[in-house]
Order: C-alpha cells, then structure tokens, then sequence
C-alpha cells in the first residue's frame, strides 16, 4: 500500500525532502498515482549540478562521449517514465510508492550501521528507528539499488554500481588542480 507523502517527509533531511517534493510535482505532472524511485531520478537530474548528475559524469562510459549518454540517460528515463501508469483522477500529492519507501527505509537502516552517527542516537533518550533523517547521499544510493533505476541506467550505459562508487568517492578538488597544473606526460 502507498505511503502518503507527508509521511515519508518525516523520514528524510531537509535536503532530501526537497528531492522528494520535486519527484511528486513530477509524478502530479505525468498524472501518475503515485510516486515512484524513477520520478526521484528525474528529481535528482533536473538540476545542474545535483550529486547525482555529477556522480554519472564520473561514472561515464569512456566508449561514448559525455553528450551522448547523458541524453541516452535522459531519453531511457523518459520512456520509462511514459510507461507507468497514469490515472483519469489527478492527485495533487501522489503517495509514495512501495519501491520508494523501500528505498527510504533500507537507507534509514543503512545511515544507523554508519559508526559516525551511532553517538548520535545514543544521546537520545527517545531515540527509535523513525528519528533517523536520511540524508541525501543514503536516499540517491538505495535508489540506485532500485531494479527498474538500475534498468534505465544500465539501458543508457552506465553501470549503477560506478555511480554509487562515484558518489562514495568523488574527486576532491585539490586532485583536479594537480591533474590540470601537472599533466601526465606521455
């Protein structure tokens, strides 16, 4: 059964509630009943410089250029999109869909295991399960778990296990000044 929206906003911090009240204005828009991991990718891509746009920058595929499998990701996340479900009755807040909430609650748990937070909870006297926020970093990369994601990605070559890979490890900026001052020579 879906998850109606203000519910799964409890769960989330508020950088990745704001990805999440972005993927239902898409799922309003397309007239989807509800909200799936797929219009959270749309979400997630819109911007410029979401983490997500950048981790598939990193995560290319050297056999295509940049240009082309950015807009093979576009145009694969689009059909897909096309292939869900619309209804006849617009919902102005789209539930949130099993496959997503699954993907909220795997990252909840996954952001209790971090070491880095575990004295976090221990603070907390009234501390349950539902008072981990989970940050964006944890919600992109459960989404990436997420079989049909895992599908569109793949469609348009990239691999999701690179992406993930590149969102754990991006490049740190003092690297790209080294690598652009001190070129390897051939």
């Amino acid at each position: 059964m879906p998850t109606p929206v203000n519910i799964a906003r409890q769960c989330l911090s508020p950088e990745a509630i704001q990805i999440l009240d972005e993927a239902v204005s898409v799922a309003h828009r397309r007239c989807h009943a509800q909200t799936s991991s797929l219009h959270a990718v749309s979400a997630l891509l819109s911007p410029p410089s979401s983490p997500l746009r950048e981790a598939c920058g990193r995560a290319r595929n050297s056999a295509y250029s940049s240009c082309i499998q950015s807009k093979a990701l576009e145009l694969c996340l689009g059909a897909a999109l096309d292939r869900l479900p619309s209804t006849p009755k617009r919902l102005e807040e789209p539930p949130v869909s099993n496959s997503l909430m699954a993907a909220i609650k795997r990252s909840q748990a996954n952001q209790r295991r971090q070491p880095e937070n575990f004295h976090l909870y221990q603070q907390t006297a009234t501390w349950s399960p539902s008072t981990v926020k989970v940050e964006l970093q944890n919600l992109i990369m459960s989404i990436l778990d997420d079989p049909v994601v895992s599908r569109v990605f793949g469609e348009s070559g990239f691999r999701s296990s690179d992406i993930k890979l590149s969102i754990l490890r991006p490049v740190h900026p003092i690297r790209l000044v080294m690598a652009e001052t001190f070129p390897k020579s051939r």
